[in-house]
């Protein structure tokens, strides 16, 4: 069969928008990868050619959803590497098996990834991805991620990424995100989403639908869904936290140090009164806090302050204390 027969059947067998040509270049090369991953260079040729085309197709399935609307450029990279907590990570079905994943390292379609320990990426155009410990992922693009285990979470403020999408992908479907935090884990072939902020676009080759801040729902192997909600602090999310990248505070306003906690732990931050509120305008901050999570942060700058710091259930409240000016 060639090449344009085996076009000619993809379409005749799938209910979804034909494919550019582009597309198909891109899931041949990613069903290449996950074959020579999956078979072993000792096994390539025993393939029998039925199982190569159901390969193909039912990576079509999957590569459709998120396909449509991307302006991938080849070659492009997803992410750098930021931080790796111990014990590392690796890359998975390289020719001459795993290799160490370090830190500045670029990742780009094909990469199949084993996160040993949390992990920090940057987003190459705005946002962060923190992948938990026990983890498996593979890059699709340039714009996109599939979630083979494990759990990750995604951090894109609003406005960050411009017109620039970002898609998580799992056996469920495909996750987008719209300005927003949101975590996605995969288990025993069940995917659970939890929206921390902003809104997630679920995508299946059946619709699509539309997720909020402080919901969780969870899609077990027949796709049964069920929903519940959640909270935006607490537990849930401390992994996430651990894993934040740091901020920059020297002579940084205080301000923009609250609000960033406050985001980081999904918390709401309140300003006692209109003293307060002058205090933290005026405060300007000096070192660092490198290596600190948001709260512990929190706690080492408002010791050098004249402020009150209060800690509640889903809370940081900041009261000017009075007595000696704060340091600037």
């Amino acid at each position: 069969m060639n090449e344009s027969d085996d076009e000619s059947v993809l379409r005749d067998n799938l209910r979804t928008q034909a494919l550019s040509p582009e597309a198909l270049a891109r899931i041949r090369r990613a069903t290449e990868a996950e074959w020579r991953a999956q078979v072993g260079p000792a096994r390539r040729r025993w393939m029998p050619v039925g199982t190569a085309a159901a390969t193909l197709i039912a990576a079509v399935a999957t590569w459709t959803l998120w396909s449509r609307g991307q302006q991938e450029i080849p070659g492009a990279p997803l992410a750098r590497v930021e931080r790796i907590d111990a014990p590392g990570a690796v890359e998975l079905g390289s020719w001459w098996g795993e290799s160490a994943l370090n830190v500045d390292a670029e990742l780009h379609a094909g990469q199949r990834l084993g996160l040993r320990g949390n992990t920090l990426l940057s987003l190459v155009g705005g946002g962060n991805l923190r992948l938990a410990r026990d983890s498996e992922v593979q890059v699709m693009s340039a714009e996109s991620v599939r979630l083979v285990r494990g759990e990750m979470y995604v951090d894109i403020p609003p406005g960050s990424r411009g017109a620039r999408s970002f898609v998580a992908i799992t056996d469920a479907g495909e996750f987008r995100h719209l300005g927003t935090q949101f975590a996605i884990a995969v288990s025993d072939g069940a995917t659970r989403l939890r929206v921390r902020e902003g809104s997630v676009q679920w995508h299946t080759l059946q619709g699509e639908s539309t997720v909020n801040a402080g919901t969780e729902i969870s899609i077990d192997r027949k796709r049964n869904v069920t929903r519940q909600n959640i909270d935006s602090s607490g537990v849930n999310w401390a992994w996430t936290e651990t894993m934040a990248p740091d901020p920059d505070i020297e002579n940084r306003p205080l301000g923009d140090f609250l609000d960033w906690v406050a985001r980081e732990t999904g918390r709401e931050l309140v300003l006692a009164d209109d003293a307060t509120r002058e205090q933290v305008a005026r405060i300007r901050m000096h070192g660092d806090v490198h290596g600190l999570p948001p709260l512990e942060a929190l706690k080492v700058v408002m010791a050098s302050t004249s402020l009150r710091l209060d800690l509640s259930a889903g809370v940081i409240r900041v009261s000017f204390a009075g007595g000696s000016t704060a340091r600037n």
